[in-house]
C-alpha cells in the first residue's frame, strides 16, 4: 500500500514537472493550473491505482456470479492463512484485500459525491420566492380588501345608529364640501389679490427708481423737487399697499376649514363615507377589480409556488432513493466481507492452535519452522483483526446510515404528501374561500345599498308625509279661512241687504214724495200757465169787443190736448 502511494506521488511529481516544461516551451499557455486541471490529475492518479481492480480476487468473488453464502466462503478462504503458501503470498492476499476495501471506499465516496452533486441548489431560492411572492400576495390582497371592508363597516355602523345619523352625517359631508369649495374660491381670490398687490409694489418701486434719476442742473444736481414730491406720494401709496398686503396675508392665514363636526363619535365612519362619496363609480369598479385580480393572482401564484416546491421535494426523493440503493449495495458487500472475516479468523485460530505445540521428537529446525509459521499466522491474524475493525466499523456506519436514509425518505414522503395536498386541495380551498369572500363583499355592498335605499325611501316617505300633513293642515285651514270669508261675505251681504232695504224704503218714500211733488208741480204749472195765458190775453180781452161766445170757443180750444204743454203729465 505504501509502495502504491509512493508510486502515485512519483507519478504526480512527474506530471507536475511535465506541466512546468510545457509552460516553458509554450509561452501562450496560462501561468497557473486551474482547479479543474488539478482535480483531473487527482482523478487520473486514483484511476491508475484502481486500474486493475477487476483482476482483484476479492472483486471477482464479490461482484461475480453466485450466492452470498458461497461468496462469503470464498472470501473467507482467501483471508485465512494458507500454510501451503509462504508468508509473502499470504501478505499479498491481505494487500489485495486492503486494495479492494480502498476501492470500495472510493466507490462509496464517488456515489456520495454524485448524490451531493444532485443536491437541489434552488431550495433556498425557492424558499425566498415563497416568502416574497406568497406573503406579498397576501399583503396585496389585504391592502386591496381593507378599504372596501372599512367602508362597509362604516356604512353599517352609521346605518345602525339611532336618530338617522347616516343622513345627518351625509348632510354634514355635503355642507363640508360646500364650505371647502367656498374656502377654495376665497383663497383663489385672495391669492390673485395678493399677486396683484405685490405687482403694484414692484411697479411703485420701479417708478421711484425712475424718478430718482431725474436730476436738476442738466443732470449735475440733486433729484428734482417735483420728482421728490412724486416719490413721497408714491411712498405713501406704497405704505398703503403694504398695509393692505399685511391685512390680506392675515386674512389668508385665517382662511381655513374650521367647521366643527356635530358627529365626533362617528369621525372615522364619516371619513370612510366621505371616501366612498369622493371616489367615482368607475374608480370603485377599478378598486374592486383590483381586489379580484389580487385574489386571482394569489391563487395562481400559490399554485405555481406549491408546484415548484413539490417538484423540488420529488427530486429529493429521487436523490434519497439513489442514496438508499447505494447504501444497500454497500451493506450487502460489507455483510459478505464481515462474515468472511469472522470465518477467516476462526480458521486462523485453528491454524495457530495447531502450531502452538510440535510433535514428539521435533527437531530444532522443525521447531523453528513451526514457530516461524506460527508467528506468520499471528501477524496475519493481527493484520486481519485491523481489517475486521475497519470493516465492522464501516458496516455499522452503513447500517446507521440506512436508518437515517429511511428516516429522511419517510420525512420527505410525508412532506411530499402534504405539499401535494396543499397544491391540490389547499390551493383549491383557498381559491374557494377567496371566491366566497369576494362574493360576500359584493353581496355586503349590495345589501348595504339595499338597506340604505330602503332607509332613504323611508326618510323620503317621512318627508312627503310631513309635507302632505302640512298641506292637509293648510287645506283645512284654507277651508276655515274660506268659511270665514263666506261668513264675512254673508255679513257683508246682510249689511248690503239692510242697506238695500233701507234704500228701498228711502227710495219708496222718495218716489212717493216725488209723485206728490210732480202732481203739485202739475197743478202749479197749470195755474201758472193759466196765469200766463190770462196775462197774455189780458190786453186783448180788455181791448177786444168780442162776444162772450168767442170767449167760450177760445176756452174750449184751450182745453184740448194739442194746446196743453203738460198733457203728458195728465196721461
Amino acid at each position: 500500500m505504501a509502495d502504491n502511494q509512493e508510486s502515485g506521488a512519483k507519478l504526480k511529481r512527474q506530471e507536475t514537472t511535465d506541466d512546468i516544461l510545457d509552460i516553458a516551451l509554450n509561452r501562450d499557455r496560462k501561468s497557473q493550473r486551474s482547479e479543474k486541471s488539478e482535480t483531473s490529475q487527482e482523478q487520473s492518479t486514483t484511476a491508475r491505482k484502481f486500474a486493475n481492480i477487476e483482476s482483484n480476487a476479492y472483486y471477482r468473488i464479490v461482484f461475480g456470479e453466485g450466492e452470498p453464502e458461497a461468496k462469503k466462503e470464498q472470501v473467507a478462504k482467501l483471508l485465512a492463512y494458507d500454510t501451503t503458501l509462504d508468508k509473502t503470498e499470504n501478505k499479498e492476499r491481505l494487500a489485495a484485500f486492503e486494495l479492494f476495501k480502498e476501492w470500495l471506499m472510493d466507490q462509496r465516496k464517488d456515489m456520495a459525491q454524485e448524490i451531493i452533486n444532485l443536491t437541489d441548489t434552488d431550495a433556498f431560492s425557492e424558499l425566498k420566492d415563497v416568502f416574497d411572492q406568497m406573503n406579498q400576495g397576501l399583503l396585496n390582497f389585504e391592502k386591496q380588501m381593507a378599504p372596501l371592508t372599512d367602508i362597509l363597516d362604516a356604512v353599517y355602523k352609521l346605518r345602525m345608529a339611532s336618530d338617522g345619523a347616516m343622513f345627518d352625517v351625509f348632510r354634514e359631508i355635503q355642507e363640508d364640501k360646500e364650505e371647502e369649495a367656498r374656502i377654495a374660491a376665497l383663497r383663489s381670490e385672495q391669492d390673485a389679490e395678493l399677486e396683484r398687490l405685490n405687482l403694484e409694489v414692484a411697479s411703485i418701486r420701479e417708478r421711484n427708481l425712475v424718478l430718482q434719476g431725474q436730476k436738476s442742473w442738466f443732470g449735475l444736481g440733486g433729484t428734482k423737487k417735483s420728482a421728490l414730491q412724486q416719490i413721497a406720494k408714491n411712498e405713501s401709496q406704497l405704505d398703503g399697499v403694504r398695509s393692505s398686503i399685511s391685512v390680506l396675508e392675515s386674512e389668508i392665514d385665517n382662511t381655513k376649514f374650521s367647521r366643527e363636526s356635530r358627529f365626533a363619535q362617528f369621525a372615522e365612519e364619516k371619513r370612510k363615507l366621505r371616501e366612498l362619496l369622493d371616489i367615482t363609480s368607475e374608480e370603485h369598479k377599478e378598486r374592486q377589480q383590483a381586489l379580484v385580480d389580487s385574489a386571482n393572482g394569489f391563487v395562481e401564484m400559490a399554485e405555481t409556488r406549491t408546484s415548484n416546491v413539490l417538484e423540488h421535494l420529488e427530486g429529493i426523493n429521487d436523490q434519497v432513493d439513489r442514496l438508499g440503493d447505494s447504501n444497500g449495495g454497500m451493506r450487502n458487500v460489507y455483510a459478505v466481507i464481515s462474515e468472511a472475516v469472522e470465518e477467516a479468523e476462526a480458521a486462523n485460530t485453528r491454524t495457530r492452535d495447531s502450531l502452538v505445540e510440535g510433535p514428539d521428537g521435533e527437531s530444532n529446525i522443525q521447531q523453528m519452522n513451526r514457530e516461524n509459521k506460527k508467528m506468520a499466522v499471528e501477524e496475519h491474524v493481527t493484520a486481519l483483526t485491523a481489517a475486521k475493525v475497519d470493516t465492522m466499523g464501516t458496516f455499522s456506519d452503513l447500517t446507521a446510515e440506512s436508518y437515517r436514509i429511511k428516516s429522511m425518505k419517510d420525512s420527505n414522503n410525508n412532506q411530499v404528501a402534504k405539499t401535494r395536498s396543499l397544491n391540490s386541495k389547499g390551493v383549491s380551498g383557498v381559491a374557494s374561500r377567496l371566491s366566497t369572500v369576494l362574493q360576500g363583499v359584493s353581496m355586503a355592498a349590495l345589501s348595504e345599498s339595499s338597506e340604505v335605499a330602503q332607509m332613504t325611501l323611508e326618510r323620503m316617505n317621512e318627508q312627503t308625509n310631513r309635507i302632505t300633513q302640512k298641506e292637509a293642515l293648510k287645506n283645512a285651514m284654507g277651508i276655515s279661512q274660506e268659511n270665514d270669508a263666506l261668513v264675512k261675505a254673508i255679513e257683508e251681504l246682510e249689511s248690503y241687504g239692510k242697506i238695500a232695504r233701507a234704500a228701498t224704503d228711502i227710495s219708496r218714500e222718495g218716489y212717493q214724495e216725488m209723485k206728490q211733488n210732480l202732481a203739485e208741480l202739475e197743478r202749479t204749472a197749470r195755474d201758472v200757465s193759466d196765469a200766463v195765458k190770462d196775462a197774455v190775453a189780458v190786453g186783448a180781452d180788455v181791448m177786444s169787443d168780442s162776444s162772450s161766445d168767442d170767449k167760450e170757443r177760445a176756452n174750449t180750444e184751450t182745453s184740448g190736448t194739442g194746446s196743453d204743454p203738460f198733457g203728458r203729465l195728465n196721461q
